[in-house]
């Protein structure tokens, strides 16, 4: 017999991702995986700057995880290994990538996301956000870090979204990102991960308003019943 939580979460639609790049390769990147405990990962990255430089730094860090989560490295420890990776490579030059990290155990019906210099992520639940940030470091910065998670329960009709800063800090006028609240609770419940996702950056497009736009990236999950 199932218990509640299995049930809220027993089926999981794949994260619909949606990247728009800003000068050539978009510098953001995405990725998705299921852990050997049946756990899912979704993962984003921003790598800094713009163009094949950045992209080349978001690909390699989203690699790189979802490698070692596929072959069963702790989350903390996957992250660490990333991170000195990420130093090493960038050898005398100042590099780095953001790393936006949600993990879903589908038996126990949590979520834990782990931000390492990342934008707000959103759990949407009937009409109600839930703004999820956590203040750090990304990386390829400092050797050492000191990880910290946030963990949301989730329920049958949960939307989570995930994007990079450049959707976040598309309107200068409400750097707080209130008008990407406001378009969830109206939005969210009522259309499909994909649409959704390509709606996000459509909208945040919308809100440069003429100025040089950064890459822009959406990832929606949608919990179903």
């Amino acid at each position: 017999m199932k218990t509640r939580n299995e049930a809220a979460i027993e089926k999981i639609s794949n994260g619909r991702k949606i990247c728009a790049a800003a000068a050539g390769a978009s510098g953001d990147a995405a990725g998705a995986c299921r852990l050997p405990d049946g756990s899912l990962a979704f993962i984003l990255s921003d790598g800094m700057g713009k163009g094949m430089k950045a992209a080349a730094e978001s690909g390699a860090a989203v690699s790189r995880l979802r490698k070692l989560l596929k072959a069963g490295v702790p989350v903390d420890a996957a992250i660490k290994a990333v991170n000195r990776e990420l130093l090493k490579a960038s050898g005398s030059d100042y590099s780095f990538a953001t790393l936006d990290l949600a993990v879903i155990d589908r038996e126990s019906g949590r979520a834990r996301f782990y931000k390492l210099g990342a934008a707000l992520s959103f759990v949407i639940r009937r009409g109600r956000v839930r703004r999820i940030a956590s203040p750090a470091l990304p990386v390829g910065i400092v050797p050492s870090l000191a990880l910290t998670h946030v963990t949301a329960a989730l329920a049958p009709g949960d939307v989570i979204v995930m994007v990079s800063d450049g959707v976040t800090e598309a309107d200068r006028s409400d750097l707080s990102a209130r008008w990407l609240e406001d378009f969830l609770r109206l939005h969210a419940a009522s259309t499909g991960p994909r649409v959704l996702a390509g709606r996000i950056v459509e909208e945040a497009a919308a809100r440069y308003r003429g100025r040089e736009a950064d890459d822009l990236s959406a990832m929606v999950i949608m919990i179903k019943c």
